[in-house]
């Protein structure tokens, strides 16, 4: 193969593995949406990744065992919210060097803004809802 030919497979399997690598979107890109535009109209926000603000909540009665995750608003709508974060992580060995990762209790009763994409699940207790799969997260309020 001469080296001309060569140069050009080069460039074609190299313009080929970069169109296949994923590229990061920067979250403030994703429209911000409401609470209750969520609630009131689903169906238009379906499958799409919005950035929403609201207080992350438990409905269920129990964290462990009954943890039912819903984005509030200050009107009283919601929507619900699959878990993102592990509820709780094993102790650390004593002298262990590092940050310990991060759990849900974070989140719970602050103001959050999340960046997430509406599905339809089903959420034990409660049946088939909407709900937010969550990409990323930040306490944007943390009362005191």
């Amino acid at each position: 193969m001469d080296a001309h030919l060569a140069a050009w497979v080069c460039a074609g399997i190299l313009a080929s593995v970069c169109a296949a690598v994923p590229t990061v979107q920067d979250p403030q890109a994703e429209p911000v949406v409401s609470v209750e535009a969520l609630a009131s109209s689903p169906d238009q926000y379906l499958g799409k990744t919005v950035r929403v603000k609201g207080i992350l909540e438990n409905q269920g009665t129990n964290y462990f065992t009954d943890l039912r995750l819903v984005l509030k608003d200050q009107d009283g709508n919601f929507v619900h919210v699959r878990p993102w974060l592990p509820l709780e992580t094993p102790p650390a060995p004593p002298n262990a060097p590092g940050r310990r990762p991060e759990t849900l209790s974070r989140f719970l009763g602050k103001t959050v803004e999340l960046v997430a994409t509406l599905d339809r699940d089903t959420v034990k207790r409660v049946g088939e809802v909407y709900l937010l799969v969550v990409k990323s997260a930040k306490v944007v309020e943390d009362p005191a």
